[in-house]
């Protein structure tokens, strides 16, 4: 059965992976509509808002929030181009919420002590585990509360709210 999938392989087999260089183009695309989001990262509100966008991109699905758990599931048994592909992605959105983070940490809205990369895999990890619950069950509420037990955890470090 041929479709237009979701990396953009015109004409691909459903059951074929996509290349290296389409999950590359999807990830360079995911980053491009994310990255504005998370560079405006200055304060745990702007924190609470990037959640808020997140929840709402995925209500709208269409927009493909951050399909990086889809593809490195896919790609589990892929190509090494595509798996690349998929650490680097990953790590970019890291970045970039690492970089928020230290942000509010500088603007003293954080502790001093406040690790930046950990709350952002703290993120990162409710952020894809919230859309893979939420894409199973068709429930965006899963990824709402996954999203904001992380929150909780970069409030406990927070010195003001």
């Amino acid at each position: 059965m041929d479709l237009v999938d979701p990396y953009g392989q015109d004409g691909g087999r459903v059951d074929e992976l996509p290349t290296g260089e389409a999950v590359g183009a999807g990830i360079d695309g995911l980053l491009a509509i994310q990255e504005p989001l998370r560079n405006n990262l200055h304060s745990v509100r702007d924190l609470v808002r990037w959640r808020d966008e997140v929840v709402r991109l995925e209500q709208r699905r269409g927009d493909g929030v951050c399909p990086l758990g889809e593809l490195a599931e896919l790609l589990a048994h892929g190509d090494e181009a595509g798996r690349s592909a998929v650490r680097a992605g990953i790590a970019a959105c890291e970045s970039l919420l690492a970089g928020g983070l230290a942000r509010i940490r500088e603007s003293g809205e954080l502790a001093a002590d406040a690790d930046p990369e950990r709350l952002a895999t703290g993120l990162m990890a409710a952020l894809q585990g919230g859309l893979l619950l939420a894409r199973t069950t068709r429930d965006v509420r899963r990824l709402e509360v996954a999203l904001d037990t992380a929150l909780g955890y970069v409030r406990a470090h927070a010195v003001t709210l």
